[in-house]
């Protein structure tokens, strides 16, 4: 038996939208295209955007698909602050790749970038947002869950420090949210939130891979990174992927009708998966296990074994985890989240991350816990060995 519970790098397609692909398989028409096969296929991408923006809150003239996640955080970061000199950029240091690298890459090439410090539960310090806003500031960008830990960041706070400042000073500092951890797992209003753009992704949600979309509020001046045709309002050119889109729109509305029972239903998962360990002081949580986490993710280090080394051990049993973001573990180096966070090297060495769905039953968590525990010790007296043995 396979226990799968690395749902945070991604979901496998649900049933009710591998239901609708391939009933609109064979909708091949180009939406752009004037004829009925052109108008079918523009007709079903309308009403994905009305899924996704519904699932937001939003108008749906305030969505713009794109390729995923990766891509979205791209558009809105440097669409936001294309060709602007002289400006400062704030995120944290805790962010997903595909925002750090674009930062590092503008800093690289002379920006001023401030990176905010977290606390130990790897929550952004507001008080060094604070400090660090200026009238120079164009954009802050600082995701919503952390994908590591699950830590759940303060946006709401930040996009009202970022709202006050921009009334005392006339400022236009933007803040974009790269919600691609929390889309369809908790409620997210842009508009409330005081958000000027959002990412968000569809493979994270039982949706396929390849398919994305950016939140881009009424009014905001976004500029195109690609040019050659008017699909997207003119900030997404090339014909749309048709069917990825269906198959999204479809999953933002099933999480957004099943949100609050997947969210109780997960809590109990992950309550029963902590209470399990609470007897293994070798076992420790990072960032924090309470309501100000995420209950999809848990992030653990088990101490005095490589997390690398528990994870293929654990796989050899059925049983699939992960070492940290799933776009950046093949890397041989510690995760910079939890670096961030400044724990010691023997918590980093040690940490695996473990993601939760509605799709994981109670006795796929209990299954796992024995598989971990186990193999924990089994790697602990290994190493204790080859240690005696020098």
């Amino acid at each position: 038996m396979n226990i799968y519970l690395d749902y945070a790098a991604t979901t496998p397609i649900s049933l009710e939208v591998k239901e609708v692909m391939i009933n609109h398989f064979d909708t091949f028409g180009n939406p752009s295209s004037l004829h009925h096969l052109g108008v079918v296929a523009e007709k079903l991408i309308k009403q994905a955007r009305k899924q996704v923006s519904d699932a937001l809150g939003v108008n749906e003239r305030e969505i713009i698909f794109t390729s995923g996640g990766t891509e979205a955080n791209n558009l809105a970061i440097q669409g936001l602050t294309l060709n602007r000199t002289n400006v400062r950029y704030i995120t944290s240091q805790i962010e997903h790749p595909s925002v750090l690298g674009i930062f590092e890459w503008l800093e690289k090439n002379g920006a001023d970038v401030v990176y905010l410090p977290v606390d130990e539960q790897g929550r952004v310090m507001l008080e060094a947002l604070k400090s660090a806003l200026s009238k120079e500031t164009v954009l802050v960008s600082v995701m919503a869950v952390n994908n590591e830990t699950g830590t759940i960041q303060p946006v709401q706070e930040i996009g009202t420090m970022i709202q006050t400042f921009n009334r005392e000073f006339q400022a236009q500092v933007r803040f974009h949210v790269d919600a691609v951890q929390a889309f369809g797992k908790f409620t997210l209003m842009p508009e409330k939130l005081n958000v000027d753009a959002m990412s968000i992704s569809a493979h994270k949600i039982g949706g396929p891979k390849g398919i994305g979309a950016l939140y881009v509020k009424k009014g905001i001046n976004l500029k195109p990174l690609m040019f050659g045709g008017q699909q997207e309002q003119g900030l997404r050119p090339g014909t749309e992927n048709g069917l990825g889109i269906v198959a999204f729109g479809k999953a933002a509305e099933l999480a957004k009708n099943h949100m609050a029972q997947r969210e109780s239903y997960i809590k109990e998962i992950k309550a029963t998966f902590i209470n399990a360990l609470m007897q293994e002081p070798e076992i420790i949580i990072n960032g924090t296990a309470d309501a100000g986490a995420s209950p999809y993710i848990i992030n653990l280090s088990v101490m005095g074994v490589k997390g690398e080394v528990l994870l293929h051990t654990l796989e050899m049993k059925g049983l699939y985890v992960a070492t940290g973001s799933a776009c950046s573990s093949k890397k041989k180096v510690a995760s910079h989240v939890l670096r961030a966070m400044k724990l010691n090297d023997a918590r980093l060495e040690g940490a695996i991350r473990i993601s939760f769905s509605h799709l994981t039953t109670i006795e796929e968590v209990k299954m796992a816990t024995d598989i971990l525990i186990e193999s924990a010790k089994t790697l602990r007296s290994i190493m204790s060995s080859k240690h005696r043995k020098k």
